[in-house]
């Protein structure tokens, strides 16, 4: 489930378990940030890793505060896509008290000033300690231009997606927070475009020097664009079951395609078949 919201003032933020203090490696804080109108993408789905016998339920999420969408885009399953020049650094978030608090501003205040408090309000309990995530932090000069975090609950911790979106929600000052629709669909439809130019170029580069297909395309040089290419096989494919039913004369067709350049024309009919059903997927889903 993807979200989006946005942060109206980001000067101060602190991920860590609440009672470390300043010098721990593994906790991450920042302040005297002093920015503006920040934009928020939340990425939440339940996983299952499964050891032998034992499946172990949980949930992950991804969350990326970044200063617009051409600095930095929180992609599919957690990855993000950045502006070329960025320096990145990682943090990972650890946990000795078997909690972990995220917060921003009068949040992150409250996160330091409960210290030595036991598993505060201000916290998430995890129920164990050890490594709750990762935090990347992006700059751009000397100036930070998004940051970047990974986190996980154990099922057993008893939070559900939704109590997880609220806490995250309250502690770092979302407003305008709604479920982002279209964006996984838009997701997946880049990384299939990709998919189909990659797959096209491939095609391209071996189909357009083939003396074979020279030969029997004579002059007609679209024989090596891949969507020329499919729909003649197509074509083929339509004469030669007409000619099966006997409504149509003359001798079956043989494809002039070698067998590697019809495997990449298959890859790329299917990948263009799953391009237009999440076209539909989408209109469904807005339609609903």
């Amino acid at each position: 489930m993807r979200y989006k919201g946005k942060i109206k003032d980001l000067n101060h933020i602190v991920i860590s378990d609440p009672t470390y203090k300043k010098d721990v490696w593994c906790r991450y804080e920042r302040n005297n940030i002093n920015e503006k109108n920040w934009k928020v993408d939340i990425d939440i789905h339940p996983v299952e890793d499964k050891f032998e016998e034992i499946t172990i339920k949980g949930t992950e999420f991804f969350l990326c505060i970044y200063r617009n969408s051409k600095v930095c885009q929180l992609e599919n399953e957690g990855t993000i896509k950045t502006l070329k020049g960025i320096k990145v650094s990682e943090t990972e978030i650890g946990m000795d008290t078997a909690c972990v608090a995220l917060g921003i501003n009068d949040k992150a205040k409250d996160i330091i000033e409960s210290q030595k408090e036991w598993q505060p309000e201000c916290s998430l309990s995890t129920l164990t300690d050890g490594i709750f995530g990762t935090v990347k932090e992006g700059k751009l000069g000397d100036n930070i231009v998004f940051v970047w975090v990974s986190g996980y609950l154990c099922e057993d911790t008893g939070y559900s997606m939704e109590d997880i979106i609220d806490y995250l929600q309250y502690q770092l000052n979302i407003t305008e927070l709604e479920k982002d629709l279209q964006r996984p669909y838009i997701i997946k439809q880049e990384e299939t475009l990709e998919k189909m130019h990659n797959i096209a170029l491939k095609f391209k580069e071996i189909a357009k020097e083939d003396p074979k297909l020279l030969n029997f395309f004579n002059k007609d040089n679209r024989f090596s664009n891949i969507s020329f290419a499919g729909t003649y096989l197509a074509g083929i494919a339509v004469r030669n079951e007409q000619r099966k039913s006997g409504n149509l004369e003359g001798e079956m067709e043989k494809s002039p395609y070698s067998k590697q350049q019809e495997k990449l024309i298959e890859e790329y009919t299917n990948l263009q078949a799953e391009f237009e059903k999440t076209e539909n997927e989408l209109e469904n889903e807005l339609d609903m």
